[in-house]
């Protein structure tokens, strides 16, 4: 596909090498391109020195011929223009980020009226994440598949839980539910197991059930925590705002606390529900006369990443049970782990995921392509979602007679109303929709799993 993207920040950046990646030409427009030599290095990137909303630029770009024009420019009325111009201008699918929490209730109005194919809002997005985390405390990460009829976490094998030393066929034969473990991270590497495959003690484990069978798993392995009730947010960000009003309709009591006098007063308006605190959370004194000790987490959404890191440090020596960070610079991997902090959200890779999630649906035709993809653990882990036509070559064949590429594994099937969790005497049909797990190779068509 040919796609434009006009906007270089975090996002414009890591969507384009992202779509790159899948095999897109790409084309990126923006005024400074100083500060990204990597782009322009990149050779199978396209750039072009320029104001988005000059319809010369995009013509330039090749706009006609284009399939879908991505807007993501630090104004959300630039974003809407830029998308109405490429309509003007002959494209059919565009996307605009959309952001500010005033615009929320008229979003649909917007895509309707406007015509815009996607809104894209990273900060909602990540609020919503971070909703389903607490959720789940004992989880380091959770989403899911089939609109929530399956879900999917990420959790540690830590010393006090009943994981460590068992193999995927002891611990399943230990179970009363039906769970798979579709991944785990072993000392740095991306395993798809095997019923042999052994626990080890901070093994990352990637679950996948239905919520009661994934809720049985977390009793059986002492993970069950008690509920989010206490939570103090750090930083009065849009993400913050979000996030807020979320906590407060699922019975949460949430405390803010940001810096800037006026951001607090602003707020406070449109927060009534929420405490907001005008304080600098860089001084200790501030988190403890607001309970930090007695809270059950804590989420730093400040704009300076190493400032998150260092509170969420500090959060985690006072045993807040679960800490939550948000970090934008990917490049802080090595000192976000020796930081210890579990739970980091990166909002510009889950606006990326969502969009990618969107060209895979756009590019599917006739064939059994990649529908959906969910991306963990910087891009190491995939799952994939196809809709199975007549093309897939090994229709209605068991599943212990098919060979699968290594770092393959079929985690779920939908049929109809029917969630299948498969084992070998399964089958493929044609019209399930099935969810792949895949650690390492170059998957777009349902027949690329095969061995």
């Amino acid at each position: 596909m040919k796609i434009i993207i006009v906007g270089i920040g975090k996002l414009g950046e890591y969507l384009a090498k992202s779509l790159v990646k899948e095999g897109n030409e790409v084309t990126l427009i923006d005024t400074d391109f100083s500060s990204c030599q990597d782009i322009i290095n990149n050779e199978d990137l396209n750039y072009i020195n320029g104001n988005g909303l000059d319809s010369n630029i995009l013509e330039e770009a090749g706009i006609r011929e284009t399939d879908l024009l991505i807007s993501v420019m630090a104004s959300d009325e630039q974003n809407v223009m830029c998308c109405l111009l490429g309509k003007t201008l002959g494209v059919t699918h565009t996307i605009a980020r959309i952001r500010t929490p005033e615009y929320a209730n008229s979003i649909n109005i917007l895509k309707e009226k406007l015509g815009l194919s996607m809104t894209i809002n990273p900060e909602a997005l990540t609020a919503g994440h971070i909703a389903d985390v607490l959720n789940t405390p004992s989880a380091l990460d959770a989403t899911t598949f089939f609109k929530g009829r399956i879900r999917m976490i990420s959790l540690k094998v830590k010393e006090n839980t009943n994981l460590e030393g068992l193999t995927i066929n002891n611990l399943l034969r230990k179970l009363n539910s039906h769970i798979i473990v579709c991944a785990i991270e072993h000392e740095g590497e991306i395993i798809i197991p095997k019923g042999n495959t052994k626990l080890h003690l901070n093994d990352k484990l990637h679950i996948t059930g239905k919520p009661s069978d994934i809720n049985e798993f977390l009793r059986f392995s002492n993970l069950v925590t008690s509920k989010t009730k206490k939570v103090i947010i750090s930083g009065g960000s849009n993400t913050a705002i979000y996030l807020s009003k979320i906590l407060l309709d699922l019975g949460m009591d949430v405390k803010l606390i940001e810096i800037n006098e006026e951001r607090c007063r602003f707020l406070s308006e449109i927060l009534p529900n929420v405490l907001v605190i005008n304080g600098d959370v860089s001084d200790q004194n501030i988190l403890y006369e607001e309970g930090i000790e007695k809270c059950d987490a804590f989420v730093a959404l400040n704009s300076i990443d190493e400032e998150n890191i260092v509170y969420s440090m500090f959060a985690s020596e006072l045993k807040v049970p679960k800490i939550i960070t948000k970090v934008n610079h990917i490049n802080l991997d090595k000192i976000i782990d020796k930081a210890n902090i579990d739970t980091v959200i990166t909002p510009h890779k889950i606006a990326t995921n969502q969009i990618v999630r969107y060209v895979r649906a756009m590019q599917n035709s006739g064939s059994s392509s990649c529908e959906s993809i969910y991306k963990f653990d910087d891009e190491r882990l995939e799952m994939l979602e196809f809709k199975i036509k007549g093309d897939f070559e090994k229709l209605n064949i068991k599943l212990k007679d098919i060979n699968l590429k290594n770092g393959i594994l079929i985690i779920a099937i939908h049929r109809g109303k029917s969630i299948i969790f498969p084992n070998g005497n399964d089958v493929i049909l044609e019209r399930d929709t099935i969810i792949v797990a895949n650690s390492g190779s170059n998957i777009k068509d349902i027949n690329d799993i095969l061995e």
